[in-house]
Formats: C-alpha cells, structure tokens, sequence
C-alpha cells in the first residue's frame, strides 16, 4: 500500500478548503480539489461524499453516482446512511431516473424517522 504524499494534518485542511469553496457556491472549486483528494486517497469516504455533492450542484448526476458507487448503508459517512441516499435521490433525480430517485428518497426519510426515534 502506498502512503498518501500528503500528510493528516494537509489533508485536513484541504477538506476544510474544499468545504468553504462548497458554503461559497464555487462547486467548480470544489470539485478539483476534492477529486484530486479522491485520487489521492479513494479510500476517503468524506472526500468522495463531497465530491459527489460538488458534481449534483453543478448538474452532473452521473458523475456524482459514479463517485458513489461501493459505499452502502452502514460505511462512516458524514452525516450516516442519510447523507448517502440523499445523495443518491439527488443524482437519479438530475439523470431523470424517477425510480431509483423515489427509491432512494423514501430510504433517507425512513432512516431519518429511526434515527428520530432513537433519540
């Protein structure tokens, strides 16, 4: 396994970056940076996840599916299983997919209900 050449703490401040460029609407920005972060590391499942939110912003659903695919319920992203099918409800959306959007939307609302209720 190689090592990243970029050290936790550059890495770090480089997702902070990339958060800023996505809070100012510059998506273009954003979604250089966090697909050279992508390359670097395609492990990084916050990178990935806001790549994908960089690419529904700026239209490009497949793209953003693409970023996506491998992760599932369950993996460490931002904001839990959530993040993920609204994610995926936007890109289907933008790709006029209205199954796969509904599927996944319906999948956002019923584990934001549980986890309500786990609260």
């Amino acid at each position: 396994m190689t090592q990243s050449p970029l050290s936790s703490q550059q890495k770090r401040a480089l997702h902070v970056l990339g958060f800023l460029f996505l809070r100012m609407g510059q998506f273009a920005r954003a979604r250089r940076l966090f697909s050279a972060l992508v390359t670097l590391d395609p492990g990084d499942i916050h990178a990935r996840c806001s790549l994908a939110y960089a690419c529904i912003e700026l239209e490009d659903g497949e793209a953003a599916l693409h970023t996506l695919t491998g992760l599932g319920p369950g993996d460490p992203i931002p904001g839990g299983d959530q993040t993920l099918y609204l994610l995926l409800a936007r890109a289907h959306r933008l790709l006029g997919e209205e199954l796969e959007a509904q599927e996944a939307a319906a999948a956002f609302w019923k584990t934001r209900s549980q986890d309500q209720e786990a609260s």
